[in-house]
């Protein structure tokens, strides 16, 4: 997700006037198979969110995955910008949806510069902030947090990704938060351990979670992310969907946590920029793709990334991986995805 040039082409739309009205949304529809949208980081600055989540609802979908992010929420020791993120969450219960949020990201005040994915060198602060995050958005909606965003590849202030190191500076003092507001508010939360991505070496996702539960993971999560992209092939020839989770769900398995799901908590097609499909052809993959991922026993919901195109142009296949696109209009896509969820109702 690139934040900076999808607020600025977000920003570009709504300037140009050309956002269009999103499908009609007759209501809530009932589904058996819970799939969700992750809406990337341009939500607090999307002028039509109330609408767009009303598509997502209007297509099958229960869920938004949206960022919580630290360097923004407490971008100063002790202030705390929760109307940033307020109305995210608040459109997303009124449009009939659950909340996934991701904590990721550090405040520059907080690991001296080091870097927005450098974890702080005292731990009792990203601590904190989990707690007070959770703390404030559970009782408003938010029921399943994901501790980091594709923590096995190279990030500012993570160039060289490490399972231990994740598991000791990130998730095991966030979880402690996490679990410790839910003991408070009275609620149930699901906790992720952060979304794993096709990688190489030791950033591999299985060997990547093997040296989590190495590391004293296991027991901190209740489900496994994980962003099963095929790139442009067929999810009929890629094994992203198929052979990738299984193997991921046999590490989980020879450790004690085969009843634990996995979570696709993004996956999509950028239907411009470099490295594209068609519409068409985003179109004829949703419904073996989706047919693919829950076919498996132990599938969480599957995310579509995402709701909107954040551009209308360019060569930045990072803004047209929406289900609408930038006008607000519904690709090919948008009713394939409908199609498969509303018949599973």
């Amino acid at each position: 997700m690139r934040l900076a040039a999808g607020r600025t082409a977000l920003a570009a739309a709504v300037l140009a006037g050309v956002l269009l009205a999103l499908p009609g949304t007759a209501g809530p529809v009932r589904t058996t198979v819970a799939g969700g949208v992750a809406a990337g980081g341009v939500e607090p600055w999307n002028p039509r969110r109330p609408a767009d989540y009303a598509a997502m609802r209007a297509a099958g979908l229960t869920w938004l995955r949206t960022d919580l992010d630290w360097r923004f929420l407490e971008a100063r020791p002790g202030r705390w910008d929760w109307p940033l993120y307020d109305p995210v969450v608040r459109d997303a219960a009124a449009a009939g949806l659950r909340t996934l949020g991701i904590l990721h990201t550090v405040p520059a005040w907080a690991n001296g510069g080091a870097g927005d994915h450098a974890a702080p060198p005292d731990p009792a602060l990203l601590t904190a902030y989990c707690y007070r995050t959770a703390r404030h958005y559970t009782p408003l909606g938010v029921s399943a947090y994901e501790i980091g965003n594709e923590v096995n590849l190279p990030a500012a202030g993570r160039l060289r990704p490490d399972a231990a190191a994740y598991t000791r500076t990130v998730l095991l003092p966030c979880v402690a938060g996490v679990r410790r507001a839910a003991a408070e508010t009275g609620h149930d939360v699901t906790v992720l351990l952060g979304s794993l991505v096709p990688a190489d070496g030791r950033a591999e996702p299985t060997r990547f979670l093997q040296d989590v539960y190495a590391a004293g993971g296991r027991g901190a999560f209740d489900a496994v992310a994980l962003h099963p992209y095929t790139g442009t092939d067929s999810p009929v020839t890629s094994d992203k969907l198929t052979a990738a989770p299984d193997a991921l769900h046999r590490v989980m398995t020879a450790h004690g946590d085969g009843g634990l799901r996995i979570w696709a908590t993004e996956f999509g097609y950028p239907t411009g920029g470099r490295q594209s499909v068609t519409e068409e052809r985003e179109r004829d993959f949703v419904a073996p793709a989706l047919t693919a991922w829950y076919a498996h026993p132990y599938a969480g919901p599957l995310f579509w990334y995402s709701a909107r195109d954040s551009g209308a142009g360019g060569h930045d296949r990072e803004q047209h991986f929406g289900l609408l696109r930038a006008d607000g209009s519904p690709k090919p896509a948008y009713h394939a995805v409908t199609e498969w969820f509303t018949s599973r109702g």
